[in-house]
């Protein structure tokens, strides 16, 4: 190899983030680029783990992080443009709390019979794909702050209390390919909140509504290319007093039923 070609390689190679693959512990503060080498488990900390952008990030690598008594957040997100991917999350209050200033990314995690919310997203501008969320008490995916999205989930058997599926309470939110599945309560639950895209999700067999807005005053949303069949207390549901002629747009959806009929 040319001498210039070894000076190259080796400056691309200083150019690569640093990945540690340090035994990461209970109640840790990570931020820097990790692997995880081991299962944690009984982990009594709160948050159990924490991870810091823009530096830090956590690849599970298979593994699990298990709560034990007294952890009351799995892991907590802070800073901005962190990365958390490719584990599972099991027993905690609350599986992963997206919180700091946003820009964060959870991807391919499984958090599994939490006793409040799997996945709670309360900054702004995150986002959630292709996990899934299990077994929790409340709410498997909440989308609480504003500019979030959830991409491509799996909600399956969440219990309930008083939503199940996916919950949007922020705005310009966006909630597209996601599966909701034989929750206990709704599939996706839309509160109070304006300018979002429900798009070509997948919304069956839940224990109530299957698309539903609840409290009224939401605006400006697109729901459109769902498929909802199989939920008892209607598959599009909409309160609104003026919800045939109001801002929200409920189009191109397969359903058996809507409230009110001008819903499609």
């Amino acid at each position: 190899m040319k001498l210039m070609d070894v000076k190259l390689l080796v400056s691309a190679i200083l150019a690569l983030p640093f990945v540690s693959v340090a035994a990461v512990e209970c109640g840790d503060t990570i931020t820097t680029a990790e692997i995880l080498t081991e299962d944690i488990l009984n982990c009594g900390s709160t948050p159990a783990l924490t991870i810091e952008g823009p530096t830090g990030s956590l690849d599970l690598n298979g593994f699990t992080l298990e709560c034990g008594g007294g952890a009351a957040i799995g892991i907590e997100v802070l800073g901005n443009s962190a990365v958390l991917s490719n584990g599972m999350i099991d027993g905690c209050n609350i599986g992963i709390f997206v919180n700091g200033d946003g820009f964060h990314s959870v991807q391919s995690m499984t958090v599994q019979d939490g006793l409040s919310t799997g996945i709670w997203l309360v900054s702004e501008n995150n986002i959630v794909n292709g996990s899934t969320v299990t077994g929790a008490f409340d709410r498997g995916i909440d989308l609480n702050g504003a500019n979030n999205s959830a991409i491509g989930n799996s909600l399956v058997d969440n219990l309930g209390a008083p939503f199940s599926g996916i919950t949007i309470s922020g705005d310009n939110a966006f909630v597209a390919q996601n599966f909701c599945d034989d929750n206990n309560e709704g599939g996706i639950v839309i509160e109070p909140s304006s300018g979002g895209l429900v798009v070509q999700n997948i919304v069956t067999n839940n224990g109530q509504a299957g698309i539903s807005m609840e409290g009224g005053n939401q605006s400006n949303y697109l729901v459109t290319g769902n498929i909802a069949t199989g939920n008892p207390d209607g598959d599009l549901v909409d309160p609104n007093p003026d919800a045939c002629m109001s801002t929200n747009i409920w189009y191109g959806n397969i359903f058996d039923t809507a409230d009110p009929s001008c819903l499609e």
